[in-house]
């Protein structure tokens, strides 16, 4: 994921918290999955507090129990599909594959996070002015510092890429931003039964986008 806002970095995110590890931890990540259906399906704004609780199968008090605030649930859907990107991205980076093996092992993580988590991306992409616009200026931060650092474990691995003569980048931030853009825009259309898994659908966009830059 990208953000196309031009700020620097504000340093790193925790890391993903791991498996709910209670029964108020799992009720609470299947309400948030539930969330992200229905925002997916009917947009943030449309979707009620009712409707949310009639899905849930909580009473209101419940389901504010679990989730505090309706915007809240906006910044736990876009937890829920970045920080499994971000434990991959940060597992492939410590593998100090050759840099070309590198874009390939992140286009497959992120191909693949979408393909696991496609409501969550469809809503948090569909949403993402009402995420930025909210006054929890912490979590806002905190969803920008996630894309960002993902988008700088792909810029890393370009910048070694050239470094090493293997990639020509005349303009890298430009050619992260082409890598993230071709990547991400297939929510719009992925679908599990579709005739690509998401094996092949990155190892496809790492075709295009490697022979784009590599030296020749």
């Amino acid at each position: 994921m990208a953000e196309t806002i031009d700020e620097p970095a504000v340093g790193p995110v925790s890391r993903r918290p791991g498996r709910p590890r209670t029964n108020h931890d799992a009720r609470r990540a299947e309400i948030v999955d539930i969330a992200a259906r229905l925002f997916a399906q009917r947009g943030y704004h449309a979707t009620s507090i009712g409707e949310l609780a009639e899905a849930t199968g909580l009473q209101r008090g419940g389901l504010y129990h679990y989730i505090g605030s309706k915007e809240n649930v906006l910044f736990d859907i876009h937890e829920r599909f970045i920080e499994p990107l971000l434990e991959a991205a940060h597992e492939i980076e410590a593998r100090q594959l050759p840099p070309d093996q590198t874009v390939r092992a992140l286009a497959s993580a992120l191909v693949h996070d979408i393909a696991d988590y496609r409501d969550q991306v469809t809503v948090a992409l569909h949403e993402w002015r009402t995420i930025v616009a909210s006054e929890d200026r912490e979590r806002v931060a905190k969803v920008r510092r996630a894309r960002r650092e993902f988008e700088e474990v792909v810029t890393r691995a370009m910048q070694r890429g050239k470094a090493e003569g293997m990639f020509t980048l005349e303009r890298p931030r430009l050619a992260v931003l082409g890598f993230l853009g071709m990547i991400n825009y297939a929510y719009q259309w992925y679908r599990p039964d579709a005739a690509y898994g998401p094996d092949e659908l990155a190892a496809a966009f790492s075709d295009f986008f490697i022979d784009g830059i590599r030296v020749r």
